[in-house]
C-alpha cells in the first residue's frame, strides 16, 4: 500500500490571495494532536542530518519503509525508488509522522513506532493494515524547504517588540480571560470554537499591518498562529510574518507578564 494515496487533509485552505478582497473559508484544528494527547511515539536517532531542519509548515521530502510490528512490510517509497512530499504539520499524514519527524534534519534517518492511536486506528487500511496495529517506520529526511514566515521565541519576541513590530494574538475572547495577554497586543480572534476563520479578522488585521509591515502572530501553543501565518505569507503575500512557536503558554510558563484584555 502506497502511503501518499491515503494522506489525511485537515487543513481545507482556499485560495488565500482574495483573502483581503473576498470572503475566505478555513478550518483548523484548535492545537496540534501532540498538545493533546499524552500518548506518544517511540523515536530512535539512527544518524543525525546535518541539513536544514524539519519544523512545523516546512515542505520535507521523505524516504520510508513501514513493517506491521510482525515484521511485514506493507510500504517502502525505497522500493519504488520515489521519496514522499508533503507539509509538515498540514494533517497530510498520519499524526505518528507528524510527531516524529519534526526536529529531524536533512539526511538524518529516524526509526518511528507509532502506537495505532497516531496512526490508522481502528479502522486500520484495508488490505494493508490491520485495526489497531502499532507501526514501525524506518525515515530518512532527504530535503527541507522552510515555510515563508519566521519562527521566534521569547527573547526575539520581546526585542521585536522594543522596536514597536505590532503583536496580533489570534486566540478567542475566553482564551484572554483566562490566561491574560501581553501588554499591547492587539486582539484579533483568527479561528473560531468551530475552528473556522472569524469573518472580523480580515478588517482587523488589515487595520494594523499591511503586505510589506513587519507583526508578530500569537496564540496558546503556536499552532494556530503557525497555518495563519503560512498562508499569510503563501498565498497572501505578507512579506515579513513572525510567529511566537510556543505560544503564550511558554510566555507565561517563563514567568513573563501578562494583563487582563
Amino acid at each position: 500500500m502506497h502511503i501518499s494515496n491515503i494522506l489525511r487533509s485537515t487543513f481545507a485552505f482556499m485560495a488565500m490571495a482574495t483573502l483581503f478582497s473576498a470572503p475566505f473559508s478555513t478550518s483548523v484544528s484548535a492545537e496540534p494532536l501532540a498538545a493533546n494527547t499524552d500518548v506518544k511515539v517511540d523515536v530512535k536517532e539512527v544518524e543525525v542530518g546535518t541539513g536544514e531542519t524539519a519544523v512545523i509548515n516546512a515542505k520535507v521530502l521523505v524516504h520510508y519503509t513501514g513493517w506491521l510490528m510482525d515484521g511485514t512490510k506493507f510500504d517502502s517509497s525505497v522500493d519504488r525508488g520515489e521519496p514522499i512530499a508533503f507539509t509538515l504539520g498540514a494533517g497530510q499524514v498520519i499524526p505518528g509522522w507528524e510527531m516524529g519527524l519534526q526536529g529531524m534534519k536533512v539526511g538524518g534517518k529516524r526509526e518511528l513506532v507509532i502506537p495505532p492511536e497516531l496512526a490508522y486506528g481502528a479502522q486500520g487500511a484495508p488490505g494493508a493494515i490491520p485495526p489497531n496495529a502499532t507501526l514501525k517506520f524506518a525515515v530518512e529526511l532527504m530535503g527541507v524547504t522552510l515555510p515563508n514566515y519566521t519562527n521566534i521565541d521569547n527573547e526575539e519576541l520581546k526585542a521585536l517588540l522594543a522596536r514597536g513590530v505590532p503583536l496580533v494574538d489570534v486566540r478567542r475572547k475566553e482564551e484572554w480571560d483566562q490566561t491574560g495577554v501581553i501588554k499591547g497586543s492587539h486582539l484579533i480572534t483568527a479561528f473560531n470554537e468551530r475552528g473556522t476563520l472569524d469573518k472580523p479578522f480580515v478588517p482587523g488585521f488589515k487595520a494594523v499591518a499591511g503586505m510589506e509591515d513587519e507583526v508578530i502572530l500569537i496564540c496558546r501553543t503556536g499552532s494556530r498562529s503557525s497555518v495563519l501565518s503560512q498562508a499569510l505569507a503563501d498565498q497572501v503575500g505578507y512579506k515579513k510574518i513572525y510567529n511566537v512557536s510556543s505560544g503564550i503558554t511558554k510566555w507565561i510558563k517563563d514567568g513573563n507578564a501578562v494583563e487582563k484584555p
